[in-house]
């Protein structure tokens, strides 16, 4: 117990070390701080087909979910309807070029309502858009 109080101590010595070392001495100005890229970031323009596939894919969750109710148990292979019904979604997800947001805000909700199958699950997670993300790809393009 004594061991543990002296390396917590030993961490908030360092820490506060680190913290007046990153004050640089002297009298420099800081820069100042600059407002999130997230929250600066105007929404995309939807083209029709955009909108027009998004409504789609709305539809299909909503059956994915109706599919879904009656069940009780995970399955790894799921029911036909649902492998159908997740096909779907993953066609008019890549059908239509949507920007990288709404992609994957549209594929976590699709996730969330075959949560009982597990090869629907998968196909969904692999079609996530995350190295697309992490490479800086143009968010709306």
């Amino acid at each position: 117990m004594a061991l543990r109080a002296v390396l917590i101590g030993l961490c908030a010595v360092s820490l506060a070390a680190a913290a007046a070392g990153c004050a640089g001495g002297g009298n420099q100005r800081m820069a100042p701080a600059t407002t999130s890229t997230t929250s600066a970031l105007k929404p995309c323009r939807l083209t029709t087909t955009q909108r027009l596939a998004i409504a789609r894919v709305h539809a299909d969750i909503r059956r994915l979910r109706q599919i879904q109710a009656p069940l009780h148990r995970f399955s790894e292979m799921g029911t036909p309807a649902q492998e159908r019904v997740t096909n779907e979604v993953l066609l008019d997800i890549g059908g239509s070029k949507l920007p990288i947001n709404v992609r994957s805000r549209l594929l976590a909700e699709a996730k969330s309502a075959v949560g009982l199958c597990g090869q629907c699950f998968s196909g969904l997670e692999s079609a996530e858009p995350v190295l697309a993300g992490r490479l800086g790809a143009n968010r709306c393009g």
